[in-house]
Formats: structure tokens, sequence, C-alpha cells
């Protein structure tokens, strides 16, 4: 269980910062009807593996956000740091002198 669940967060975490958030979902809505699904072939009550199903989604959920709001942040960061180089100062002088 615990290797699924940091499996399942380290994707969502990767899927964050290259899919789109309709795609993420769907993907996750089956990952974790699955994995429900595998809980409740395991001899589980129904309760638990709609429990344990719930529990991964709210998981993966975090996860994705998490990378959405990792990869703005480094994204931001790059594009000040491009931004604030010093090739793109004089050019930026060089364009106010003439």
């Amino acid at each position: 269980m615990l290797i699924t669940a940091l499996i399942a967060a380290v994707t969502s975490i990767a899927a964050g910062a290259c899919i789109r958030a309709w795609a993420f979902a769907i993907f996750a809505l089956l990952v974790a009807i699955g994995f429900g699904g595998v809980a409740f072939v395991d001899e589980s009550s129904s309760v638990a593996a709609i429990g344990s199903g719930i529990a991964i989604l709210v998981l993966m959920e975090i996860g994705y956000l998490s990378g959405v709001f990792l990869s703005g942040v480094l994204r931001r960061n790059a594009r000040l740091r491009q931004s604030n180089s010093p090739d793109s100062v004089s050019a930026a002088s060089e364009r106010q002198q003439s």
C-alpha cells in the first residue's frame, strides 16, 4: 500500500508538469477505480474498497496540484532569470538610447 501510494504521488507530481487537468482527472479516476477494484478483490469490504479508492484519488489530486505549482514556480523563476540576464539588460538599454 505504501509503495503504491508513493508511486501514485510521484507520478502525479510529474503529470502536473506535463499534462492538462482534464486528462489527469480521467487518468486519476481510472486509477482510483482500479485500485478500489483490486482492494475489493482482495476480500476487503466494499466500504474499505471505496475508501481506499477515494484515498488514492485524493493523494493523486494533491500530487497533481503540487506538480502544477512547482512547475509554475520553476518556469516563472527561469523567465525572470532570463529577463534579468546581462544580455537582455544591455539590449534593453541600447533600445532606449536609440
